[in-house]
Formats: C-alpha cells, structure tokens, sequence
C-alpha cells in the first residue's frame, strides 16, 4: 500500500509518499497559489496524486490530508480556516472534491492532528499509549494519542491546547483567534514577538534590543541568538516561554493524565533554553502523581505533518481489511 501525504499551510504545501514501512518514497513542496482560486488549487494536489497512481498502478493508493484550522474529520470538510487566503472556502467540501477528481476518497483532519500521529508513528515508533503533541510556530497546535489511537473528539477539534486558557480572559493578551487570555498568546511567535518588543523597549541596551534594531523583520531565531551571547533579556523571553508552555501542559496532563509530551514545530529549535523552565512547572505541581513518569521530548523533524497524513492514511485502510 502506497500512502499520499498533503499537508496544506498557508505558504506552502508539502506532498509526500510513504510506504507501509513508514519510508518516504518521495516528497515535493511547492507555495500555496492562491492567484488561480480554490479549484485550481486542489486539482494541482489531484495531479500529483494520479500521477502517483499511475506509477503505483499495482498497489492500493491512499490519501491523508491535513488542513489547518477547524476540520470535519467525518465529512473531510474544513469548516473554518483564518491563514488560508482562498475566497469563499469556509465549509470547504475537500474530501468530496478530492476524492471526484481522483477515484479516492481521502481521510482529512487537521493538521496538528496529523502532525501527533506522524510523532507517534515515525518518533515514537507507538511507544506510549496516551501522548499529547504540542505544535510550537506561529500559531499553537495540538493532538490527542489515547489508548493508541488519534483522537479527534465529537467534533473534530480535540488537541486544541493553543486555545486553553492560561491568564484572565478579560485582560489577557489578544490571541489570533479572538479571544484574550490562550496559552498560544504567550509561546506563539506573534505571543513571543510581543514579549520580545515590551521587554525591548524596557531594556533597550540589551544585546537582543540591538539586533532586533539591526534586522528589518523579526525572527524567531533572535532571541535564540541573543540568548547564545548570554543576553539576560533573552534568556528571560524563553524561560518565561516555559513557564507558560508548562502550565498549558500540567493542565492538560491534570485533565488526561498522559503518558508522554512531544513539542515539535519552529519554536522547539530552542527548547535547550525554556525546557527547563517547563520541567520545573510540572515538577512543583501539587498533584504530582501525573508527572512523576511523564516522558517530556522534544521532535524536529519538518516532514512530520506530511509523514503522518501519509501514514495516518495507510493505518486506516489496513484497519478496514
């Protein structure tokens, strides 16, 4: 069995193919177009994947495709979606038009969901039972491995820890969502970016104000870098990322009581500076009995999202036969 894996952001989309044994046979990317429309968009992702069809014309093809924002896993529709630039694509029908423009109907979810099974699958080697995958970049992304499988909950929208609430809802910082107060407004890089520039203008002789001044965009990569130099700013920025990303995971853990925690995506890059922060929120929590065993890693590995719509394909149709 063949597995075709899409993994759709709003700058790029990264197509992959896998085998059974988790190896990627190939795997292209090319920018999300948005100058031709929606149609265009999903029948250029239909040509690759008959392209793929024809190659593997002995073997079954199958399709995973993870879309950012709010999915219908059941209906593979995605509901709602901010960072995709497509007119007119909100209750965006993809695996019905997917499956119209290739024969195959294709199993959608979001894709930090995804993302966690391609974690469990091709990190962990499913090792663990109950495992929560916390995607760090601009935005906070979440997945749920319970008993060993991918949950998604009623809904479609379960992992969303991004959006669990860390500080007053009322006077919080603005999340990109709406609301005040989410955890991805304090350890997303647009949450980081704001710390960056208050803590900048209180401290504008730090090594961190003054390359921050030397660049003409903001990069995450920064603050990294500042902290390499020793810069007391710096440093701070991430260990306070930690102590938030801590609390966003105990509360997670309270509620679930997980075995394992994987940070992936951008800003994990620097886990050697706010780690330990995280490890020291989890460590002085009243209720210990959650943390005592918890496994806390860290994955970098960018092909993730594409490896586990690619797989999370693959375990579906093997679980039909």
């Amino acid at each position: 069995m063949i597995g075709v894996g899409v993994d759709i952001g709003g700058t790029f989309v990264k197509l992959y193919v896998m085998n059974e044994r988790g190896e990627i046979l190939r795997k292209e990317k090319a920018e999300t177009n948005y100058e031709h429309g929606a149609e265009e968009f999903l029948k250029r992702i239909a040509a690759f994947i008959n392209q793929i069809k024809k190659e593997y014309a002995d073997q079954q093809v199958v399709v995973g495709v993870g879309a950012p924002g709010d999915v219908d896993y059941r209906h593979g529709i995605l509901r709602y979606n901010p960072n995709l630039k497509f007119k007119d694509v909100d209750d965006w029908p993809l695996a019905d038009i997917l499956e119209k423009l290739t024969g195959i109907r294709p199993h959608v979810a979001n894709d930090a969901t995804l993302a966690a099974w391609g974690v469990y699958e091709s990190v962990l080697k499913r090792q663990g039972s109950n495992v929560l995958v916390v995607t760090l970049g601009t935005g906070v992304g979440g997945g749920l491995i319970i008993n060993k499988e991918l949950y998604q909950g009623a809904n479609g929208t379960a992992g969303e820890v991004g959006h669990t609430k860390i500080s007053d809802v009322k006077t919080g910082p603005q999340c990109g969502c709406g609301a005040r107060g989410c955890l991805e407004a304090f350890v997303g890089t647009i949450g980081i970016r704001r710390r960056v520039m208050e803590g900048v203008l209180q401290h504008p002789q730090s090594i961190l104000a003054q390359m921050v001044k030397k660049e003409k965009d903001f990069k995450i990569e920064l603050v990294s870098r500042a902290a390499e130099k020793g810069c007391p700013l710096a440093l701070k920025i991430w260990e306070d990322t930690g102590f938030f990303l801590g609390i966003g995971i105990a509360n997670v853990c309270l509620v679930l009581d997980m075995d394992t925690v994987v940070l992936t995506g951008g800003v994990s890059g620097a886990a050697k500076f706010f780690l330990p922060a995280v490890e020291n929120v989890l460590y002085h929590q009243q209720i210990q009995t959650p943390f005592k065993k918890l496994k806390l890693l860290v994955s970098q590995d960018p092909n993730i999202g594409g490896v586990g719509a690619a797989m999370y394909a693959i375990y579906q149709e093997l679980k039909k036969q």
